[in-house]
């Protein structure tokens, strides 16, 4: 026993030792190591989030910050990979399946879905100034009741949405409508990678999966959770020349919208509305200081997104609309103050109006791939 107890004392000051290395080699790695820096696209400095032009009027900034970083927390999900865990805020709610909550409409006569990523989930927003929100009341104004559930999540790129809209379907579930609005992801996902078309991080997640069954890569993936070290084994940034950045805006272009063609053979007798993200790099006139988002920014990112949306107008024009407010709406370069949610509901209230006029009969199905619903009579 004395034997035993000896050996693990040494094992516990071995792993003591190494772990202080470790922190040590941390510590001298982000010291002298200079992280990789792209370069930015002008001269100019990225605004504060919480007093960016766009959100200046709004004294709840602070608060909504606050919760939204209580309310980060995510879970595992099949197929789309996570959503958020349940969360009850005076600003932001999400529901027990991990859904963002929308108010309700009461006597809705028609359940629209939206799908996307963090801009139609919802940051920066509080409950009553999302994207879903927004369209609630829009269509109202237009004599149209309409209960919108928001299927979006943080991060997702179009296939995640599509992926989203399949679960919920599978379920049994079919809404008068499906609102997709998707494309900023997919181009940054492709920025990070040099490859069109699949989630953003998937090298990070390769490297957890094969962590697994490698010793090597358990290892380097154990370092990767470290801010230092990762810069020793995490690759290098994409490098981009003209020649890579326009054939990669032609993948981007191309995979997106055969996922919007993937969206309406599935949907079948369910109309869909399809919306390419409005980005700040997109405006043709950044107001106030859009322009320091967009300067402050990394030049590629830039020119990637303003390559992918100049295609979307020329092969999809129906679909890449673009977003002209009369003041700033972006408080970083991709998500919308809530005047600015309000301008992009407005942007596609005509053709939901025409589409729900002929919208098939609402089927509620209970499942955690739809939002919880206070009530399922209709």
């Amino acid at each position: 026993m004395k034997a035993m107890a000896r050996f693990i004392g040494q094992l516990w000051i071995a792993f003591g030792v190494a772990l202080l290395l470790l922190l040590l080699l941390e510590q001298l790695v982000r010291a002298v190591l200079p992280v990789n820096a792209r370069a930015q696209f002008g001269a100019g400095t990225m605004p504060d989030r919480e007093r960016a032009a766009a959100v200046a009027a709004d004294a709840w900034t602070g608060d909504y910050w606050r919760e939204h970083e209580a309310a980060r927390h995510t879970r595992w999900r099949s197929y789309v990979y996570w959503r958020r865990q349940p969360f009850d805020g005076d600003l932001i709610d999400v529901d027990a399946h991990g859904f963002r909550v929308t108010p309700r409409v009461a006597d809705a006569a028609h359940t629209i879905w939206l799908f996307g990523g963090s801009t139609a989930w919802g940051t920066g927003n509080r409950q009553i100034g999302t994207l879903a929100a927004a369209l609630q009341m829009t269509l109202s104004e237009r004599g149209i009741r309409a209960q919108v559930l928001n299927f979006a999540e943080s991060g997702y790129v179009s296939h995640q949405s599509l992926q989203a809209f399949q679960l919920a379907l599978r379920c049994g579930a079919e809404p008068s409508l499906a609102v997709f609005v998707d494309g900023a992801n997919d181009v940054f996902a492709a920025y990070q990678r040099g490859v069109a078309g699949t989630p953003q991080n998937e090298s990070t997640r390769e490297l957890e999966f094969l962590s697994s069954r490698q010793a090597s890569r358990l290892l380097v993936a154990i370092g990767a959770r470290f801010q230092g070290i990762a810069r020793l084994v995490q690759p290098a940034p994409v490098e981009f020349d003209a020649t890579k950045l326009e054939q990669l805006a032609d993948a981007i272009a191309s995979q997106y919208l055969s996922t919007v063609d993937q969206a309406r053979a599935i949907a079948g007798a369910i109309p869909t509305v399809h919306r390419w993200q409005p980005t700040a790099f997109d405006l043709a006139v950044p107001k106030a200081d859009e322009t320091d988002i967009v300067n402050a920014s990394e030049r590629d990112h830039v020119l990637l997104q303003r390559a992918a949306t100049s295609r979307l107008l020329r092969r999809a024009p129906d679909i890449a609309v673009p977003l002209a407010p009369p003041g700033p709406v972006f408080f970083d370069f991709v998500h919308l103050s809530e005047r600015g949610q309000q301008a992009l509901a407005a942007s596609m209230a005509d053709e939901i109006a025409q589409k729900l006029a002929n919208a098939p009969a609402v089927r509620v199905a209970r499942c955690e791939n739809v939002p919880v619903m206070e009530s399922d009579a209709r």
